[in-house]
């Protein structure tokens, strides 16, 4: 009986250990699966057995700029930080086509409607009202940053053009004394930054609210005393507290205005002059070298593309800890921080299906490759771009909204559609769906947001849901212009699903 006891209880524990040990080897699957490689549990514990130990962050390679100044570990990241100690110069780097906020010329300016809606829309433009100074004079293949930003973030530029090695076009959001406090701040930054003068920027306003100039015409705009007194600018040439601070008070905000998203995306597009344009957003950074591995990439591997159908090329994105001081500029300081858990997909913990594109793992699993072979006159060793998969957003990435490279012939970004209501590109990659689109994820290139990782729970969600009744607009608009896009271009095939 005893012996049978035993026996039976031997058998017991057998099962537990059977079960806990299925237990385990699902959960490192899960993690394996849903967390990535660089992250899994047996990854940490292969490198601790091979002797590997973790290492701390790696300082980034210094950017090829004459003007960059590393954070340190005890400074949080903010915007424009690399500038300070450094003072404005006397000239500026930009051309201001029709001057200054002091004696803008109203008499020149011509106005223009929005791209998609036109006339019927009720948002206006003036292009280039700071015009680029560095126009590519050749034929050559050439790609533009294409941005939008409001006055409260308008330092997120400065770090955009001292990683990018192009032209950047921007549209500014201007209603009203917007319009002062914007091109009050892109005349310090022109001052500052010898890489402005590749900057192109363009307003959009509503027509029921076209731009002021308060110092030009000695106006007052109710309990605003002063806008140098408004702004503060530093003595040096860092950004204004109250723009870091987020204190800084615009005309949109104290009206309620709704951010036009879209018109902005679609006018920064529309007034590039490159072969090849990157729409994104102001507080997406680039990877160091892109543009001159991107014209190496469309010179070694287009010609090999004989089909006809179209592409366009996509720059996977990924967010960062906000402890996380020095942005990765490189892929392999990028899988670093992956590997550590300081970095994510874009999204990751919010909208699960936003940014995870195909081929993640692959993509973080492989290491840089030989640099292409360059000329003096270009930036020495720019990490090659190289083709990892060829995919279309077709089921089940029919909710992946990727940030690309492509050209000026793209179908344009919903007008209607706000910032506030969200899925704002949605539409556009339902076109591109029906249209056939190749989507070439890039190996070697990445954007990646300013530091900071959004997770769900209760202070996320109150913190959002103010954007509930926007929500509810676009959603309805979002059915109505798929709906005229399916009827314009043709039957939806099966694999463009809506939801």
């Amino acid at each position: 009986m005893k012996l049978q006891r035993r026996l039976h209880g031997v058998k017991a524990f057998r099962f537990k250990v059977f079960v806990l040990v299925l237990f385990l080897v699902f959960y490192l699957l899960l993690v394996n699966i849903f967390v990535g490689p660089e992250r899994s549990i047996v990854t940490n514990l292969l490198s601790k057995i091979n002797g590997h130990s973790r290492r701390p962050v790696r300082e980034l390679v210094s950017l090829p700029r004459t003007h960059i100044r590393r954070e340190t570990e005890s400074q949080p990241f903010a915007p424009g930080s690399f500038l300070k100690g450094e003072y404005p110069h006397n000239e500026s780097y930009c051309w201001f086509k029709y001057g200054t906020i002091e004696s803008f010329d109203w008499d020149n300016v011509t106005i223009s409607v929005s791209p998609e809606l036109k006339k019927k829309g009720p948002y206006r433009v003036i292009y280039n009202v700071i015009e680029n100074m560095k126009k590519n004079e050749d034929s050559e293949p050439d790609v533009t940053y294409c941005t939008h930003v409001t006055p409260s973030f308008q330092c997120n530029i400065l770090e955009i053009v001292r990683r990018w090695d192009g032209p950047v076009s921007i549209a500014a959001y201007v209603p009203d004394y917007d319009a002062t406090l914007s091109l009050l701040l892109f005349q310090r930054m022109c001052q500052c930054i010898p890489e402005m003068s590749r900057v192109s920027v363009h307003f959009v306003f509503p027509e029921a609210s076209p731009p002021v100039f308060p110092k030009a015409s000695q106006m007052s705009f109710s309990s605003l005393e002063s806008i140098d007194a408004l702004i503060k600018f530093p003595a040096d040439c860092s950004c204004p507290e109250a723009v870091l601070n987020g204190t800084l008070r615009t005309f949109r905000e104290e009206s309620g205005l709704t951010y036009p998203v879209n018109v902005a995306r679609n006018v920064a597009r529309e007034a590039a002059q490159t072969s090849h344009v990157l729409v994104s957003d102001v507080e997406l950074l680039p990877s160091l070298n892109l543009v001159p591995s991107f014209r190496l990439l469309l010179k070694k591997y287009m010609p090999a593309i004989s089909t006809p159908a179209r592409h366009v090329f996509v720059l996977p994105v990924f967010e960062i800890e906000a402890r996380v001081h020095n942005i990765p500029t490189t892929k392999e300081e990028l899988q670093h921080l992956y590997s550590e858990g300081q970095a994510i997909y874009f999204h990751r913990w919010v909208c699960l299906h936003c940014q995870r594109f195909p081929g993640l793992e692959r993509w973080l699993q492989r290491k840089k490759g030989t640099p292409f072979p360059v000329s003096p006159n270009v930036i020495a060793n720019p990490s090659p771009l190289k083709p990892l998969l060829v995919v279309r957003r077709e089921f089940p990435h029919h909710r992946w909204e990727p940030i690309y490279i492509g050209t000026r012939n793209e179908p344009l970004y919903s007008e209607y559609l706000s910032w506030e209501g969200r899925q704002d590109k949605m539409t556009q990659m339902h076109a591109m769906c029906l249209l056939g689109y190749r989507f070439v994820i890039l190996d070697g290139g990445f954007l990646v947001h300013t530091p900071g990782m959004k997770r769900p729970g209760r202070k996320h969600a109150e913190s959002i849901a103010w954007r509930q009744p926007h929500e509810e607009v676009n959603a309805r608009l979002y059915e109505k212009i798929v709906h005229a896009t399916e009827n314009r271009l043709g039957s939806r095939p099966a694999a463009c699903r809506l939801h």
